[in-house]
């Protein structure tokens, strides 16, 4: 069983990534920064010739890595009351994976968000989208941990992670078991 976090935050050691690492701590598992890759917006070519896919940027490599892993840990920071343009562009991509029969079925998928003002509000909009994703991908949706951070060191200076954290470690416990 693997584990694979997705950092969607520019920052690849913020408190996005910083959560993630927390909440995988003594588990197995692998980090991709989406900051580190050139990821292309998605392309609609169902009324043309051409195949449903990119190969020019990295989705395809990062994708490789998606599909060995039975675990996926998606973290963002709230930007502008949604997820990061970098976790959107790559989430609009699974089109592309979708058109070519990707094997999404089965995978289990967690979310973290990180926000500085009212994140458990602003939350609502992120996890509905990759919960609707899941669902329409036949991925298992298996929540979501919110935590309130500011400062750059915020989510590291926590003596506790908050039980929205806690229960999804529980979870990941669970099926590494």
């Amino acid at each position: 069983m693997t584990i694979l976090l997705i950092n969607g935050s520019p920052r690849k050691t913020g408190n996005t990534a910083t959560l993630g690492d927390r909440l995988l701590t003594n588990l197995p598992y692998r980090t991709i920064h989406l900051a580190d890759h050139q990821l292309n917006f998605v392309q609609d070519y169902r009324d043309t010739a051409h195949p449903q896919q990119d190969l020019t940027d990295d989705y395809e490599a990062l994708m490789a890595q998606f599909a060995q892993a039975t675990d996926i840990v998606l973290g963002t920071p709230v930007y502008w009351y949604g997820m990061t343009g970098q976790l959107k562009v790559f989430m609009d991509r699974w089109f592309d994976s979708f058109t070519n029969d990707f094997p999404f079925a089965s995978k289990r998928l967690y979310l973290l968000v990180v926000g500085a003002d009212e994140p458990t509000t602003k939350d609502t909009g992120i996890t509905q989208a990759v919960q609707e994703s899941c669902d329409w991908l036949q991925m298992d949706f298996q929540g979501t941990a919110t935590v309130t951070a500011d400062g750059p060191t915020d989510v590291a200076k926590m003596a506790e992670l908050p039980a929205s954290v806690r229960r999804l470690r529980d979870i990941l416990q669970q099926h590494q078991a």
